[in-house]
């Protein structure tokens, strides 16, 4: 009697713990069903995906082409970056040489605040049109930093719509010798110096200065050529006179090869490093004369078949070959004697 009791007892237990639990269940999966619907529906609320653009900045489109790009290299040891427009070379910017202590490291220069652009020597690439230069890299040792601003300058003056007859060129005196400003609308746009010539340079920098400004007024939209550079003094001609020594001057010399070698002189003639030959501003092509070193008393007849020199107050540029007879070249500069001693008048003159 006693185990039928407790076993009634137990059924029932059972069964109303599985009614509850069963109710419980049933109550939990419309909630569980409507949770999971709710986690599928997407939100339409939030709002699309789309470009923001700062109020007062102006966006570039990504496809917007530049006329400029630089090449990387090296001449004579030196540094150097050319700057080309539309796949034709337009200006070199030479640097330091490599063992020069520099702040810019090799290959790389700071182009914004921002944004560095780096770019190995030996490469060539583009300047991108929305690309702002330093303030000071037209002053910079680092000839690429010289060259990215420079270019940053001509892809903005092209999206602007320059009329390029309005790109000139005139001379400008400066301490340091002469200097040419290439110019558009009358603001300047890159200055011929020493460290700034033609690429295969003329080693002329006023027919450097003019061909630049031709090729950029040409490249920027055909404008016709120009004849001259403006604001130069004219050097009057002069009579050197006939006598035992025909012509004697006194003053400084200097001498150039490497970089030079092979590329054409101002007389026509391709240069020669180990020809005895020399530039002088004013003597005629071809005119014979004897260059003394007051230093140590050598001395050497060469032939004048180039133009310069164009720094300082040096008298004459003596050829590697030449300088090499003279003791000159570790000291690279040396006071000396110019005598004329051929049968021919030389009468001065550009």
């Amino acid at each position: 009697m006693n185990q039928k009791l407790i076993s009634g007892l137990t059924a029932a237990l059972l069964c109303t713990s599985t009614i509850g639990a069963t109710s419980a269940l049933a109550e939990s999966t419309p909630a569980a069903s409507q949770g999971s619907t709710e986690s599928e529906t997407p939100r339409s609320s939030s709002p699309q995906s789309r470009d923001v653009v700062k109020l007062g900045q102006q966006q570039t489109p990504e496809t917007e082409d530049s006329i400029a790009k630089i090449h990387s290299h090296e001449i004579s040891g030196r540094k150097a970056a050319t700057l080309y427009v539309r796949n034709i070379p337009v200006v070199t910017f030479l640097g330091q040489s490599r063992n020069s202590s520099t702040e810019v490291k090799v290959g790389e220069v700071q182009v914004t605040s921002s944004q560095a652009a780096k770019l190995k020597y030996g490469a060539t690439t583009p300047v991108e049109s929305r690309t702002q230069p330093r303030q000071n890299s037209s002053n910079s040792a680092d000839p690429i930093a010289r060259a990215t601003a420079i270019a940053a300058r001509l892809n903005q003056l092209d999206r602007n719509g320059l009329d390029a007859s309005q790109i000139t060129v005139r001379w400008n005196q400066t301490k340091s010798g002469d200097q040419f400003l290439i110019e558009a609308n009358k603001k300047t746009i890159v200055a011929v110096d020493p460290e700034t010539m033609l690429p295969g340079s003329t080693r002329d920098p006023e027919q450097d200065a003019l061909q630049v400004a031709n090729r950029l007024r040409r490249l920027l939209g055909n404008a016709q050529p120009l004849r001259e550079v403006a604001n130069r003094p004219k050097r009057a001609p002069q009579q050197i006179a006939l006598g035992p020594i025909r012509f004697r001057a006194s003053g400084m010399a200097s001498w150039y090869g490497p970089g030079f070698h092979g590329n054409m002189s101002a007389s026509g003639e391709r240069f020669n490093q180990n020809a005895l030959t020399a530039a002088h501003r004013t003597l005629p092509f071809g005119t014979i004369v004897q260059v003394t070193n007051l230093d140590n008393g050598r001395t050497v007849s060469v032939r004048i078949n180039d133009r310069g020199p164009f720094s300082g107050d040096r008298l004459i540029d003596l050829s590697a070959g030449a300088a090499s007879v003279l003791g000159l070249i570790q000291s690279g500069v040396a006071p000396v004697r110019l005598e004329i001693r051929d049968r021919r008048q030389a009468a001065t003159g550009n």
